[in-house]
């Protein structure tokens, strides 16, 4: 059995639903626009395959996948697909980053009384540090434990205490 792309996907886009700008695009229709926003999505997704790949590389083989199907070459677990729409929000919020520095221009004091853009980046910039905490636990307690949910052990018994390094 293999997983489709559109399961992980499919919950990313419910991390995003309420996010207006990434499912409306100027003169598309709406078939066009969720065509659209599934390929941002599967750029997303590889990008969080490869992360795992570095963070927890003792759990699935998150390289086996097939672009051309769009599938991957196992079933992914709840736990995975939680732990994919997860990172893929985090790619997601990444973008943003390059955009907070265009916010970060010279404001007169007149601007200032009336916007100040140092609020906005200091949220978002706490958000997005908070996604990126809270994914960091996640992918610690993905390579921790087995697949059954289970804290993995160090086998002592089976150690060489006495040999030398």
């Amino acid at each position: 059995m293999a997983t489709a792309f559109s399961v992980p996907i499919e919950a990313f886009f419910l991390r995003v639903e309420a996010d207006r700008s990434f499912f409306n695009y100027l003169n598309l229709t709406d078939v066009q626009a969720l065509e659209l926003a599934t390929q941002r999505a599967t750029g997303y997704l590889h990008e969080a395959c490869a992360k795992i790949l570095f963070e927890a590389p003792s759990g699935s083989d998150f390289s086996d996948y097939d672009d051309e199907a769009e599938t991957f070459g196992f079933d992914l677990t709840k736990r995975e697909i939680f732990l994919l729409a997860s990172l893929m929000y985090e790619m997601y919020m990444s973008r943003d980053i390059a955009k907070i520095k265009c916010l970060s221009r010279d404001y007169t004091s007149k601007d200032l009384r009336v916007f100040d853009p140092s609020n906005a980046r200091k949220t978002f910039l706490d958000l997005y540090a908070s996604v990126c905490d809270q994914n960091q636990a996640l992918l610690e307690t993905y390579r921790d434990t087995d697949s059954s949910g289970q804290w993995k052990l160090i086998d002592f018994a089976g150690l060489d205490i006495d040999a030398e390094v």
